[in-house]
């Protein structure tokens, strides 16, 4: 799959383009994606046409006092081609700025997905809008597509029941940050079709962990991804291209008056390498605790062995 991103000096025909925000890129992206991969014929390409936010703008409106839901849970960054089927060719990220947000609906249309994308067929959600004042719906998609020639599908969204619920609810990013926000990482991972995680280069710490006999790898966040409440989590961790169980503090690490700025703390069991600059990912699978602050070095250590026995009992009870 190939990413494009200056699309300046790109031209692409005979394609079908699945069009959303796709953030998270859950089961209901998927079934869109998986359409638009059905519909590939007489050498057609697939493409993912998202519009790409800057992590500015995220941050301006969260200065602004706008929820934590404005945050992102997955960052372009970590939007890797593992997350999406094969057969897609391209993943296209439209720049989303004041010029994009005024452009009117057919305009939008004609320039952008029929002359310089080649759109024949469009795959979209049912509650899919685009253009000017989001006057752009699927029943515009599909006047339009009667006059520049390409056929709309559009898909219906996905539901499912959540723990505790006796209803089922539609799969939406904003639901799924609600569950992450509450620690509810089970429901998440239900709602993405896989756990959610954190990807990004550990860093430099202080080596706190070691002086207690739990060496870490650290991790700090880009301020536009959202994270789960502060507290201890059972996880698994990829780093070296191998997995290892694991148990993550998210948080400020009140013990060691650490700071105020949020960090992902991991201790991999049976690891204890320097991986200072490698990539890791870290996928979380439930909520242990909240983060608390002990009066001692040797209490916090006897406490994160309490921990790490419950992270395994539930690592196990999953296999």
């Amino acid at each position: 799959m190939k990413q494009i991103e200056d699309i300046n000096h790109v031209r692409l025909d005979n394609t079908v383009i699945t069009l959303g925000k796709f953030d998270g890129c859950h089961v209901g992206h998927q079934k869109l994606f998986e359409k638009a991969v059905q519909l590939k014929n007489k050498g057609r390409s697939a493409v993912i046409f998202t519009f790409s936010v800057h992590p500015s703008k995220v941050l301006s409106d969260l200065s602004a006092g706008v929820s934590d839901s404005m945050r992102l849970i997955l960052t372009e960054e970590e939007q890797t081609e593992e997350l999406y089927p094969e057969g897609i060719d391209y993943l296209i990220r439209f720049p989303f700025n004041k010029e994009t947000k005024a452009m009117e609906p057919e305009t939008f249309v004609k320039e952008v997905l029929v002359e310089k994308f080649g759109v024949k067929d469009i795959v979209c959600g049912t509650d899919f809008r685009f253009g000017k004042d989001r006057k752009g719906n699927t029943k515009v998609l599909e006047q339009l597509g009667q006059t520049y020639g390409f056929e709309v599908h559009v898909v219906e969204k996905v539901r499912m029941k959540l723990d505790g619920e006796q209803n089922s609810r539609i799969v939406s990013s904003s639901l799924i940050k609600e569950e992450i926000l509450a620690g509810r990482m089970e429901n998440a991972a239900l709602l993405l079709g896989r756990p959610f995680s954190v990807r990004g280069s550990v860093l430099h710490g202080k080596h706190l962990g070691s002086r207690i006999g739990f060496p870490t790898i650290n991790q700090i966040v880009p301020q536009d991804k959202i994270l789960p409440p502060d507290g201890v989590y059972a996880t698994r961790t990829k780093v070296l291209g191998e997995w290892y169980d694991s148990i993550t503090n998210v948080g400020i690490r009140p013990t060691f008056d650490d700071g105020v700025q949020r960090t992902v703390e991991t201790n991999l069991f049976g690891f204890d390498r320097d991986v200072y600059g490698e990539t890791a990912q870290v996928c979380f699978y439930k909520f242990i605790r909240p983060e608390q602050q002990f009066h001692s070095a040797e209490e916090l250590a006897a406490r994160i062995e309490k921990d790490k026995a419950e992270v395994v009992t539930f690592l196990l009870s999953r296999l």
